[in-house]
């Protein structure tokens, strides 16, 4: 009797258990590793410890497999830094060799008095005339009129004076015979103006430049009748002469730094000529 009572209390007791344990069910995260998005519950990671392998693309389950992490992208190599563009010089070589003479011009005899005023450096008559390069350096009027102005004395001042320097293509904006009989001829690229000028060739009678200033004068009598009366012509030319620094005395299209080309040795008329 003793012994049927003690096994129908130890049943009642075990029934008793089972029942508390059903009445609590335990919580399932929202979302899943897959897609965890709205999990909260952190203590299901144990029991739905399958899903939590699937973390690889969860965003925010608590509860779910940590989601992986991306990995970081490379750093793009630097581009390369683009090579410095060289400066560009002031004036170069021609390209042809030294200036010769074949023989004197037949130039036309309109000529008078002749000039003073550092004659013999505008007309290569002086004694640094022999040692300038007959070699002419291409250059440009904008070059020429931006360097300062020197120059006036009894000698040649370098490097403008003891160089033969090249004008490509430029405009013929107006020439006259001037009362020291050269041919004033102001010359133009658009933006600037400077004055190169062929002497009389009476007035240079020696000196290693002679026969190329009587040419000159011949070219250019070939193309025009020059008189004392200013002349527009608006022709292009090429001109090959002497740096020269002239005094500013409100000369016709005198540079600012009063630069000439002085004397021409050589003039031809048409774009792209070359001067002989």
């Amino acid at each position: 009797m003793t012994h049927r009572i003690f096994v129908s209390l130890l049943a009642f007791a075990v029934a008793a258990c089972g029942a508390s344990a059903s009445s609590s069910p335990t919580s399932a995260p929202d979302g899943d590793g897959a897609s965890g998005t709205s999990g909260t519950s952190g203590t299901s990671g144990a029991a739905s410890g399958s899903s939590g392998a699937s973390g690889a693309s969860g965003t925010s389950g608590a509860s779910g497999g940590s989601s992986g992490t991306s990995g970081t992208s490379g750093t793009s190599g630097t581009s390369g830094t683009s090579g410095t563009s060289g400066t560009s010089g002031t004036s170069g070589t021609s390209g042809s060799g030294p200036m010769t003479c074949p023989g004197p011009g037949a130039y036309k005899k309109n000529g008078g008095a002749c000039g003073s005023e550092r004659w013999d450096i505008k007309t290569g008559t002086d004694p640094g005339a022999a040692s300038v390069s007959l070699v002419p350096k291409s250059t440009t009027i904008a070059s020429l009129v931006a360097i300062p102005s020197a120059g006036g004395g009894a000698g040649r001042s370098a490097p403008v004076e003891d160089s033969m320097w090249e004008l490509k293509d430029v405009t013929l904006a107006m020439i006259k015979l001037e009362t020291d009989s050269d041919y004033h001829m102001v010359v133009s690229d658009g933006a600037h103006t400077m004055i190169v000028e062929v002497p009389y060739p009476p007035c240079a009678p020696s000196g290693p430049w002679a026969c190329f200033i009587s040419r000159a004068r011949s070219e250019v009598d070939a193309q025009l009748n020059v008189t004392s009366s200013p002349q527009y012509p608006a022709l292009t030319v090429t001109v090959r002469g002497a740096g020269f620094f002239d005094f500013l005395h409100g000369q016709n299209g005198v540079a600012p730094n009063g630069v000439e080309l002085h004397a021409v040795l050589e003039v031809c008329f048409g774009k792209g000529c070359t001067p002989s």
